[in-house]
């Protein structure tokens, strides 16, 4: 096992599976990113839809709304440290921005990801075709490249050592012009 491989029946299957194919290697990476950010998301919101059903914790005015947004806003910016998401730093790529050749900014991450909450089998498909972008890439103009793997401790390296910029003011808006018009196809979330 050469230093770059980490332990654990997951990351052994995954990396076994993708040795077959180097198409399937970058699938590897959008499924195993929706598993974590699942496994991320479903439990809160599970969580709390019981203790609303139960009466315990009550919500008005959209406030369910809110939060179920605010988990997909969490999932849409999975790649926001140095453009790397959990299964990207696990299997060895990166968002990069296809003008400057470097890691694309949060806000590139940001809007490639936008198509996932319509698009997403649509974007599997469009990745198995394509491995280094999918439809996001498209209108983001950035790319997946190979990077070097990391451990998924590196998320908390670069949350420490991040200074917000400008770019956290146009994915909150974004966010939130984009949420608000989920909203509005999907009124009886309250």
């Amino acid at each position: 096992m050469n230093e770059t491989e980490y332990k654990g029946v997951l990351n052994k299957e995954v990396n076994k599976l993708a040795g077959i194919n180097s198409r399937f290697h970058r699938i590897a990476s959008m499924l195993l990113d929706h598993i974590i950010m699942t496994i991320v998301i479903v439990p809160p919101m599970i969580i709390l839809m019981i203790l609303k059903a139960n009466r315990i914790l009550e919500f008005g005015n959209g406030t369910f709304s809110v939060i179920f947004f605010f988990m997909m806003f969490i999932y849409l910016n999975k790649d926001f440290f140095n453009a790397k998401s959990p299964a990207k730093r696990i299997l060895g790529y990166q968002v990069i921005n296809r003008k400057t050749e470097k890691p694309a900014s949060e806000l590139k991450c940001f809007v490639r990801n936008l198509t996932i909450a319509v698009a997403w089998p649509l974007e599997v498909i469009v990745g198995l075709i394509n491995p280094e972008r999918r439809i996001g890439d498209f209108l983001a103009n950035t790319k997946v490249v190979v990077s070097e793997k990391e451990k998924l401790k590196t998320i908390w390296t670069d949350l420490k050592s991040k200074t917000l910029k400008l770019n956290l003011i146009g994915i909150i808006i974004i966010g939130v012009i984009y949420f608000y018009g989920l909203s509005l196809l999907m009124p009886n979330m309250n």
